[in-house]
């Protein structure tokens, strides 16, 4: 199992579950050691992060399924988008899922778990909150300035006084 992601370290909580799953971990920081890792040992997971220091995930993707076609590959990334997703299936992720993700979600889909069980649906947010959620970081980002953030978020002023008013950010 590789983890290649610089925001994880070999004390997480996903290294210490999957090493209770019975996986033998290796953790890199950097697009280099993960490739060393690839070198030196098989890999029948990962779990690899796009933006590095020293490369790119995407380069990193592809060299894992050339090395390893049987490899479960989960892109697990804050730069997720559409182009960045497609293209990484393209070259061999199995999936991507965007950071910030439940670790049993994560894990779950790693290993290719049943998904239906009802505690993996209950790990993500209702869109509300989510949609809340961007016009408080927005509304924020501009110094609780209402005209500045309803410019940035593309709808009327009057308007997003009225969602603040009713998610009682106002």
């Amino acid at each position: 199992m590789l983890i290649a992601d610089p925001e994880i370290s070999p004390a997480s909580l996903l290294v210490e579950r999957l090493v209770a799953d019975g996986l033998d971990v290796c953790v890199a920081d950097k697009a280099d050691a993960a490739r060393r890792h690839l070198r030196e040992r098989t890999a029948s997971f990962a779990v690899v992060e796009l933006v590095f220091d020293d490369g790119d995930g995407i380069d990193l993707v592809r060299d894992i399924a050339n090395s390893y076609p049987r490899c479960r590959t989960v892109v697990h990334s804050s730069f997720c988008n559409l182009a960045n997703a497609v293209q990484a299936i393209k070259l061999g992720a199995s999936d991507v899922l965007p950071k910030p993700t439940d670790i049993d979600f994560l894990i779950g889909v790693l290993l290719n778990k049943d998904m239906r069980q009802p505690t993996f649906r209950s790990s993500f947010p209702a869109p509300d909150s989510i949609r809340h959620e961007h016009i408080r970081n927005i509304y924020m980002s501009c110094g609780a300035n209402v005209a500045r953030a309803a410019r940035q978020l593309s709808m009327h002023r009057r308007t997003l006084q009225r969602i603040l008013q009713r998610t009682l950010l106002l």
